[in-house]
């Protein structure tokens, strides 16, 4: 495995079709970066085998790309990492982690039907041979978003991160009193997304890397709807 160590990459753009494999990259710094910048998911690029210990995100993203077999200890996102229609295989994240979206799309608003379409025929394959595909239980998280990863391959803290299925147990932020949405205002605010959104199922991760505030009321709120009995198990 090759080590790269205290390197820093600038405006370096993967254009699709690479494969990176079998490397541990330690104290590196990402700035202005593209991973897999492409529109189809035949031209996905492959991160395979891979260890990040202790890096830095600053204003980069990452493109439809397939992650199998990677680790990611203590990553700093500077604001946030954005990552578009990602396939994970295998993928553990844990220390402290920054602010991250995986969003289901390829790219923000994409309408193309045909893109979408191609898009979702890929992933169904992939997660079908998939046995786990992201591992988030021992992460300390600035902020989760996780959309287009199978929640039932997710391995998670029930205690900390946790499902929210409107075919189960959910019922709704309208079947909640208003002293929810006094108490916790930002978890009411993301449950009325959710309910405005043709998403089934959501993951909630309280932020364990936040400022004490922060974590406690998510905490809170997540602990208030274990009681309503809102949470699969």
């Amino acid at each position: 495995m090759q080590k790269i160590e205290g390197q820093e990459f600038r405006k370096a753009l993967d254009k699709g079709n690479t494969h990176f494999h079998d490397l541990y990259l330690h104290d590196c710094a990402f700035d202005n970066c593209g991973l897999s910048m492409v529109k189809y998911p035949q031209r996905m690029s492959r991160v395979r085998n891979v260890t990040l210990s202790q890096c830095r995100v600053v204003n980069s993203e990452i493109k439809p790309c397939v992650f199998e077999d990677v680790v990611v200890e203590d990553l700093s996102t500077n604001p946030i990492l954005l990552v578009w229609a990602a396939f994970l295989r295998r993928v553990t994240l844990k220390g402290k982690i920054g602010k991250i979206n995986l969003n289901l799309t390829p790219e923000a608003f994409c309408t193309d039907a045909d893109r979408l379409r191609q898009f979702e025929t890929a992933r169904a394959t992939f997660y079908a041979e998939t046995d786990w595909a992201l591992d988030i239980s021992e992460a300390r998280l600035l902020g989760l978003r996780c959309e287009g990863v199978p929640l039932h391959l997710i391995r998670r803290d029930p205690q900390t991160q946790v499902i929210l299925d409107k075919r189960g147990r959910y019922r709704g932020q309208q079947a909640l009193d208003a002293s929810f949405a006094k108490a916790f205002p930002v978890a009411d605010s993301v449950l009325r997304g959710f309910d405005e959104s043709d998403r089934p199922a959501m993951l909630l991760a309280a932020s364990m890397g936040a400022p004490k505030k922060r974590r406690d009321e998510e905490l809170g709120a997540i602990a208030e709807l274990r009681t309503l009995g809102f949470l699969e198990e």
